[in-house]
């Protein structure tokens, strides 16, 4: 189980908001898309919404491309970024368009 070290309220850095339930977590609201934080593994991750339908894979997960168009919009698909979707050890579904998700900085802490 990894946890993020930076505080902040919403999910956690292992957890997928899906487009159906809603962009707020926990009647808190989501954490503005773009923003940073770090797990307790020392991996960089981004706040990041799919805007496409991203398929699950195995460890480290779907490589993204992110897409920065203005202040919380920052949008991930499938591509060659550097960043990762979460492994389907962590999420074992594929992401829909508008779910919202924390991308993992490259492959290694």
């Amino acid at each position: 189980m990894v946890f993020r070290i930076t505080p902040q309220l919403g999910p956690d850095v292992e957890q997928v908001v899906t487009a159906a339930s809603g962009s707020s977590y926990d009647r808190v609201g989501s954490p503005q898309l773009g923003t940073i934080c770090f797990g307790s593994d020392g991996r960089e991750r981004m706040w990041v919404k799919a805007s496409a339908a991203i398929t699950k894979a195995t460890s480290p997960g779907t490589q993204l491309a992110i897409t920065v168009t203005g202040a919380d919009n920052v949008t991930a698909a499938a591509g060659s970024g550097g960043w990762y979707a979460p492994p389907s050890t962590v999420y074992n579904y594929d992401m829909a368009t508008g779910d919202r998700f924390w991308a993992t900085k490259g492959t290694a802490p």
